[in-house]
């Protein structure tokens, strides 16, 4: 046998292992490519979602934000008004000091802490304030002016309420 044959048949041989062997690596490296390619087009579509959600996240808690930050303007424009009355409402009491009825008005206030003490109540009457503060034992009123505004407006919460609705 003639080395030559021997020595182009074995180049054959490996010539087609080679090709098939390029073939085989050509097909695993298209499947690889093929596999990263829906593996990326997967990884995308997550992160997408991912994105998405999160957005939608960031969205609901900065609406709830701005919610909180509009209900607070809300609420301090009604203190300021609710504020605004009462210190009207107090500044108006006691103008009332001025007013030529007013003797009679601090006559009316100690008979009704009289009436609500007895008659034995200390009556004393507060020249700065206003009004008067009775005292029968451990008991006591406060009529003053101030205090008798400040009563009359919490009273009036509900109404006051339905001015912001």
């Amino acid at each position: 046998m003639n080395l030559d044959a021997v020595r182009d048949a074995l180049v054959a041989d490996a010539q087609r292992d080679v090709a098939a062997l390029r073939a085989a690596a050509e097909q695993d490296a298209l499947a690889a490519v093929a596999t990263a390619g829906r593996e990326a087009q997967r990884l995308l579509a997550v992160a997408r979602a991912e994105g998405e959600a999160e957005a939608r996240r960031a969205v609901a808690i900065e609406r709830a934000r701005a919610r909180r930050r509009a209900r607070e303007e809300v609420l301090a424009a009604r203190l300021a008004a609710y504020d605004r009355l009462r210190a009207t409402a107090r500044a108006a009491a006691l103008e009332l000091r001025h007013d030529p009825r007013y003797p009679m008005l601090l006559d009316q206030l100690s008979r009704a802490a009289r009436a609500e003490l007895g008659d034995d109540a200390e009556v004393l009457v507060d020249d700065d304030a206003g009004g008067v503060v009775a005292r029968a034992g451990s008991r006591s009123v406060d009529y003053r002016l101030g205090v008798l505004v400040d009563r009359a407006v919490r009273a009036m919460g509900p109404r006051i309420e339905a001015l912001w609705r």
